[in-house]
């Protein structure tokens, strides 16, 4: 997976942003920073998804855009897709063994 840029040279160009993470010192509680880090997560999936979406019906019709286009915004789509996959099942899995504990 290459995390540079890419301009069609043969070296990187740019480093790719890092993760911005809420601040650790908000007067907000860690629940409602992780319940608004996953919503806003949820809500660029639903974005890529429409715009996966409208690219293919775009294409499908013939109103433009090209195919690479409207492949590479699908496939976006569908990492974003697996990857809040596996966050809910990575916290299901955390939920059951928090249940299965003993006091």
């Amino acid at each position: 997976m290459n995390i540079y840029g890419y301009n069609g040279a043969s070296r990187p160009t740019e480093v790719a942003a890092p993760m911005q993470f809420p601040d650790q010192k908000s007067e907000k509680t860690g629940s409602a920073d992780f319940a608004s880090l996953l919503e806003n997560y949820t809500q660029e999936m639903v974005k890529d998804h429409k715009a996966a979406s409208t690219a293919a019906v775009d294409l499908a019709t013939g109103k433009g855009g090209s195919t690479s286009e409207a492949l590479l915004a699908v496939q976006k789509a569908d990492l974003s897709f697996q990857m809040m996959l596996s966050v809910r099942n990575k916290l299901v899995d955390a939920y059951r063994e928090v249940i299965r504990m003993q006091v």
